[in-house]
């Protein structure tokens, strides 16, 4: 395992103002480069989202309407309210790394 196979992400979503669609970035846990990728839709980003994080349809109707809003959404634990981690293997389901 390397050490970069080791790193923690927690994610956050944004508008892209000057494209449609919605960029999620994994800000890595300490040492490291955050990793980005660009959806033109919603839909394709929830739906991995719900596959990775557990989000229910209340959870993804917060997220998308705090983009609405403006603002930048992180993926929180629903449960402690603190954000939620993924490993590198969790963000290749999200098409975040390869």
């Amino acid at each position: 395992m390397t050490n970069n196979d080791a790193t923690f992400y927690s994610l956050q979503m944004r508008l892209v103002k000057d494209q449609p669609g919605v960029e999620l970035i994994a800000l890595p846990e300490g040492p490291g480069e955050p990793r980005r990728a660009h959806f033109a839709a919603w839909e394709p980003l929830s739906h991995r989202l719900t596959a990775v994080a557990s989000s229910t349809p209340f959870h993804l109707k917060v997220i998308y309407r705090t983009l609405h809003a403006g603002l930048t959404a992180s993926v929180i634990d629903r449960a402690t309210g603190a954000r939620q981690v993924f490993s590198l293997l969790q963000l290749e389901a999200l098409g975040l790394a390869s």
